[in-house]
This record gives C-alpha cells, structure tokens and sequence, in this order.
C-alpha cells in the first residue's frame, strides 16, 4: 500500500502546511511504527498534532490533537458525512475478511480504496485542516479541559490497579469471584504494551485470549469500571 502511504502524506502535507506558516509547528516527522504510520509536528508551546495509519487500505485517518482524538473536540455535519461514507465503503467487506479470511474482501477494499477511499480521505483531511486553522485556540483550550476530565472522570472510577501476565490473566477468567465483579461492572479496562481495551463481557474478553497470545502480549494492568 505505498500509494496510501505517499497519498496520505500528501495531504497531510497540502492540508495541514498552515501549522507551520500560521502557528510556528515543526515540519512534519514521518515516525513508521509496526504497521502503522505517523506525521507529528509540535509548536514551542507544547501543542502537538499526530496524524496516523495502519498500512491497510481500509484504515482509518486518526488525527490526534494533544492527546485528544478530534472527532471527539469538534461537531461537524461534513466530516460526519464522510467519517460515515469511509464505514459503509470498509466495513461489510472487513467484517467478512474477519469471519472467512478469505483474502478477496481485502482486494474488495483496495479496489474501493483506488476508486472512491482516496478522494474520501483528502476531502475529510481538508475538512479537519479547515477547522483547526479556524479554531486553533478553541481546540487548544478544549483539548485540555477534555483531558483534565477525562482524569478526573478516571481517578473516580478507578478502585484499583491489577497487574498480571497472560497466563495470569487466563486463569482470572475462569475464576468465579473475578467473573461475579465483572457482572456488577459496566467494563472492564484492559491496558497492555500496545494499546488499551475496553471489554464489556467475559466472554468476549475470553475470546481475546487467541489474539492475545498470537500478538505475544504478555503484559496487563487491568480495572473495572463501576
């Protein structure tokens, strides 16, 4: 998928160049990790913006501004229009790939990439550019305060830290008072060397157990929320 690569990074590179003129960002570093890509550019006050991919044709655009995942600072009719246009052209076919592994609903994908995902893409990389040059300073001040409640919405429903290693975590789901708490939780939050999960049952925390140890994690902090 080297034309996804060298596609997003254009855009990224047209639509976001105002960081640098208007807002004194460093140019753009490309960071590869694992499967996926990055583009981060900073500014001297410690404002960030991290623009990444998986390497797959189907992936979303994520677009994290200090810390807080932009979708989540702004209300948009248009980006909600193409967030909603980029599911309906991935999602019937990578569910299927999940269920038969059958590698054509991959192919589907990078054919509905060629055709309409790029254009997609740039117009959505457009819209959020758009906004961030409008509402810089909003979205600085939005951003902080979304993570300063994040923090505290955190440290409340936390009780406690639990740390434990895959085979320690195995044996927890079959142990009858861990599976009583899970019941009298709203989720569960696992967080490992890689990314945090957030589970809602224990059968569909059992079933992670595969990929769990296909992917080699072996390192867990977990709590329950209340």
């Amino acid at each position: 998928m080297n034309s996804l690569l060298y596609e997003v990074k254009y855009a990224v590179e047209t639509h976001f160049k105002f960081l640098q003129t208007d807002f004194n960002f460093t140019p753009f570093k490309e960071v590869p990790l694992a499967y996926e890509y990055h583009f981060k550019a900073s500014d001297e006050a410690s404002n960030y913006i991290n623009i990444h991919i998986e390497l797959i044709a189907s992936t979303p655009i994520w677009v994290n501004f200090n810390g807080v995942y932009i979708d989540d600072l702004i209300n948009d009719d248009l980006l909600d229009k193409y967030n909603k246009e980029l599911h309906n052209l991935y999602d019937k076919n990578f569910k299927k790939y999940l269920k038969t592994k059958d590698v054509k609903y991959i192919s589907a994908n990078v054919d509905n990439y060629n055709l309409y995902g790029n254009v997609i893409n740039n117009n959505r990389l457009q819209r959020i550019g758009e906004i961030v040059a409008k509402k810089f300073y909003s979205l600085v001040k939005t951003s902080q305060e979304h993570i300063n409640t994040k923090e505290k919405g955190y440290l409340k429903e936390t009780e406690h830290i639990n740390s434990c290693n895959l085979q320690e975590l195995k044996e927890l789901t079959k142990n009858s008072d861990f599976k009583e708490k899970f019941k009298q939780s709203k989720k569960l939050v696992l967080d490992t060397d890689k990314c945090e999960i957030d589970i809602e049952s224990i059968e569909e925390l059992t079933k992670l157990m595969t990929t769990f140890s296909s992917q080699k994690f072996n390192n867990f902090e977990w709590h329950f929320v209340k």
